[in-house]
């Protein structure tokens, strides 16, 4: 299946009778009159008729074949909000639906929980514009996008954080799970998809009744992804997130391929543990790697996008993927992202404290206790002394923000929207779930959907009903028996080696980042010390220049700042073009 690119226009004066959303045959139709909606060829579309239209895949919960019809039980005469319900009640997948009000005339849009298909809004002088991608809206409206400096500061300072706001002027995101109305006033919306519906106590399960519950979900859940979008290759490390994917796979009998990226040292190289993999599964596995030609911070990574959210090393990664992918006829590359932060990994006393606050000081507290010592390789006083911490907090911590190497900023002027506001989510007494739903919102910047172009990556880890039965389990589940991220350990322990499913860390392509920084510092200097972010004061001058001399070794977090500095001022240069 193609990426998804799709525009709807609809006209921003007040509607006074109700008008059917019509196809545009060309992109340069789409704000002639309206409301009017484009896609590109091969893209899944459901007609509801005067109810409106649904882009994407849309699957029933209770089957893994997408939609093409809605069945008869779709309250199709019901209005927006009932159908959008609907839609989250007995549906997931990757999609975003526009549908017509009769009552008032308005289009109202709310794109699936999962994040798997972002939705971009802009206005012009005579419509508003709902995208894809921001250069469709930049080609719809025949104006240019302009970069935001203070939002891209106020990305900058939040970087693990989906903001509503883009780095673009003009330009916001669709909440996913909201239902927002389509007009001159309206950013957000009611939200039908809340996480409050999922939180931990609805059901209780044992942690095998748990096992198998997620297994039973994710054999269907990415088989179906498979079937849809394959062939398929899966991005492997021989770690816990695509292991699970590969066996999920496996399982469902569907054909696919392991490709693996390695640096040429032993530092970054997982290869032996994806053989290990690939044999153990019957499946042919695929290395490269990493080509240091492949990365120039000039010409970035993020050009296109709304935020300059990827990072610079991504370059090296999509070639190798690219390349490998093809050589074994992949049309699609499955990633693990999103699987540490899904999987609930959490490094803290959050649940031991969860356990006291809900079954009391019992066995099974203590037993969590033990756990939790052993996931974060901490002693048992300093477990106890953070756990008596956590105990006597009353505020869950806002956001951190991260202000090293950029201007003077006062934080308390920077006001956050997150494109989930999952802040104040009713978690009863399972304070660590705001732990989890944070760990999920970090994950929204780095998930690959629909959208994505070229050889597309895709993150089925993400897929709605995963999302929903994982928010429902308490915190001190994920880690039972002292490892990270046991219950999908467990999920597939009868399809995965033993060597892997006991692997709690694996290596990643520091030195290879590393090493390119080094390689490139002379071109990182003159982009940043000379560059937009300089001119427009989104960055201290002197302290990047300070910063830029920094031991590749020793430097720690600095030389990953400094990259991530220089993919903006390379994302920021691209919509100057």
């Amino acid at each position: 299946m193609k990426a998804l690119r799709f525009v709807l226009a609809a006209p921003l004066q007040k509607p006074q009778l109700f008008q059917k959303i019509e196809t545009a045959v060309e992109l340069d139709q789409v704000c002639a009159g309206g409301p009017r909606l484009w896609t590109n060829d091969g893209v899944p579309i459901i007609d509801l008729g005067e109810a409106g239209h649904i882009v994407g895949l849309v699957f029933p919960k209770t089957s893994t074949t997408p939609l093409r019809c809605f069945p008869p039980d779709a309250p199709l005469k019901g209005g927006p909000a009932a159908l959008a319900a609907w839609l989250m009640r007995a549906c997931w997948g990757g999609y975003v639906a526009f549908l017509s009000d009769r009552a008032t005339g308005r289009i109202e849009a709310i794109v699936d929980p999962s994040g798997l298909c972002p939705v971009y809004r802009s206005k012009t002088p005579s419509h508003i514009i709902l995208a894809s991608h921001p250069d469709l809206v930049r080609t719809a409206s025949g104006a240019p996008l302009v970069v935001s400096w203070q939002c891209l500061r106020s990305y900058l300072l939040r970087p693990e954080l989906r903001q509503i706001s883009t780095c673009l002027v003009g330009v916001t995101e669709l909440p996913p799970g909201e239902l927002v109305r389509i007009d001159e006033r309206s950013l957000g919306g009611e939200r039908i998809w809340r996480p409050d519906d999922f939180m931990p106590g609805r059901i209780s399960m044992s942690f095998d009744e748990a096992v198998e519950e997620l297994r039973a979900i994710a054999i269907p859940v990415i088989g179906a992804w498979a079937k849809m979008l394959g062939p398929v290759g899966v991005a492997a490390s021989g770690g816990v997130d695509s292991s699970f994917i590969c066996a999920a796979l496996k399982a469902a009998d569907e054909n696919f391929t392991c490709v693996t990226i390695s640096t040429a040292d032993a530092s970054g190289d997982e290869s032996a543990f994806v053989h290990m993999l690939g044999d153990h599964l019957g499946v042919q596995t695929k290395s490269a790697i990493y080509d240091p030609k492949t990365v120039d911070p000039q010409r970035g990574v993020s050009a296109g996008l709304a935020r300059p959210t990827r990072k610079a090393f991504m370059a090296a990664l999509d070639t190798g993927l690219f390349q490998a992918g093809r050589s074994v006829g992949a049309s699609v590359i499955f990633d693990g992202n999103g699987g540490d932060n899904l999987f609930c990994f959490l490094h803290s006393a959050a649940p031991v404290v969860d356990r006291i606050r809900c079954q009391g000081l019992g066995r099974g507290v203590f037993s969590t206790f033990l756990d939790m010592c052993r996931v974060t390789g901490c002693d048992m006083p300093t477990m106890a002394r953070a756990t008596m911490r956590r105990l006597g907090r009353r505020e869950f911590p806002r956001w951190p923000a991260d202000t090293s190497l950029l201007a003077d900023v006062p934080e308390a002027l920077e006001g956050i929207e997150p494109l989930t506001p999952w802040f104040h989510t009713d978690v009863g007494r399972h304070g660590g779930k705001r732990d989890h739903l944070a760990l999920v919102m970090r994950a929204q910047h780095h998930v690959h959907g629909l959208t994505s172009c070229g050889l597309p990556r895709f993150s089925p880890l993400m897929s709605q009903p995963l999302i929903e039965f994982c928010l429902g389990i308490p915190t001190w589940v994920w880690p039972e028996g002292g490892i990270n991220r046991a219950l999908a350990r467990s999920a597939f322990a009868a399809e995965l080696p033993r060597e892997i499913l006991n692997r709690t860390s694996k290596s990643g392509p520091d030195s290879f980042i590393r090493r390119s920084f080094d390689q490139h510092r002379p071109t990182i200097r003159d982009l940043l010390m000379d560059g937009l972010l300089a001119q427009n004061k989104v960055i201290d001058r002197s302290a990047v220049d300070d910063a830029l001399n920094t031991d590749v070794i020793s430097g720690g977090d600095i030389v990953y700042r400094l990259l991530d500095l220089a993919e903006a001022e390379s994302w920021a240069r691209s919509w100057q073009n």
